[in-house]
């Protein structure tokens, strides 16, 4: 089975600030979510990079586990959580994983 994992960081893209908090962020992609899967795991972290002029940046992220869904799915939640917290892109990592319910 396949598990993907969603990276989303929360600065906005055009002033490189955290415009939405954490909290009403982490309700925001909730609701996303459970419009497109029966469930996930979501858990606050933090990201750090640097801009191509060599500023590093630590921003609030949210990490994003899904099970029993689909690359589509996944896709249309990434592109409609981009939209909803203005963000340039979000990483989306896929692992094939030995996963049951017990």
């Amino acid at each position: 089975m396949d598990k993907y994992i969603l990276y989303v960081g929360l600065n906005d893209k055009d002033t490189k600030t955290q415009k939405i908090d954490t909290l009403s962020a982490y309700n925001l992609t909730n609701n996303i979510l459970l419009n497109y899967v029966e469930g996930a795991t979501v858990t606050q972290s933090k990201g750090i990079y640097k801009h191509n002029n060599g500023n590093v940046v630590i921003e609030n992220t949210l990490v994003i586990e899904l099970l029993f869904t689909d690359k589509t799915t996944v896709e249309t939640i990434a592109k409609e959580l981009k939209m909803a917290l203005n963000q340039e892109s979000i990483a989306i990592q896929k692992q094939t994983i030995e996963s049951y319910l017990f």
